[in-house]
């Protein structure tokens, strides 16, 4: 069986992370902003944006990347 934890940036904890890497558990953590989070999805915003302008509803674009922090 395969499990996937899913949880708001609030759960973006090392110790977390570590525990799903360990015992093979997938997951989708939510990070808080910052200036080089924004950076990296810059283009992807920039899409957004066109496709809301395009059809006037809401729009979502998704990035798949590599993140570490400078303490990790």
């Amino acid at each position: 069986m395969q499990i996937i934890l899913r949880g708001d940036s609030g759960f973006c904890r090392e110790e977390i992370m570590s525990w799903c890497e360990f015992n093979q558990v997938d997951y989708c953590l939510g990070l808080a902003k910052n200036e080089h989070l924004k950076a990296e999805i810059a283009p992807e915003m920039l899409e957004a944006r066109g496709m809301h302008q395009k059809t006037g509803s809401a729009s979502r674009v998704y990035k798949d990347f590599r993140y570490q922090t400078l303490k990790s």
